[in-house]
């Protein structure tokens, strides 16, 4: 069967099986996670998913994939166990290969660099701290 001709319940079931196989193994924070890799950790042929990412998704896979590395990002950002660190190494905890990789998907995807949106979001956090202190 073409990947043409998926039904949407199929198209449905694959998606949600590689969307899930991603998200509990966190396969997107390998350095170089590949298109082939997801298929074989999902068992679904290589073409079926990059057609459900190009149609579905509406992105190609390296922007799928670095999409989930900024949500991932965004979400340690205020984790204690990130306090410490340096955003080079918040960078690459996120899987990104490089900080100009980041950069670029931080830009092309969210509008602003890693390191402004880590500024916005450690100032916003601090004062919101700050403001139950006292209040």
């Amino acid at each position: 069967m073409g990947y043409e001709k998926l039904t949407l319940k199929e198209r449905q079931f694959y998606l949600a099986k590689f969307e899930g196989i991603l998200a509990s193994k966190k396969l997107f924070l390998k350095k170089d996670f590949s298109l082939p890799e997801l298929a074989s950790e999902s068992d679904i042929p290589l073409h079926i998913i990059s057609y459900l990412i190009n149609s579905e998704i509406k992105l190609h896979f390296k922007d799928y994939i670095n999409l989930m590395r900024i949500e991932y990002f965004k979400e340690k950002i205020n984790c204690t166990q990130w306090n410490d660190l340096t955003l080079e190494k918040m960078i690459l905890a996120s899987g990104f290969k490089s900080r100009t990789t980041c950069y670029r998907a931080f830009l092309k995807h969210v509008g602003i660099t890693p390191l402004k949106y880590l500024e916005s979001k450690k100032i916003a956090f601090n004062h919101q701290k700050t403001s139950e202190i006292f209040w």
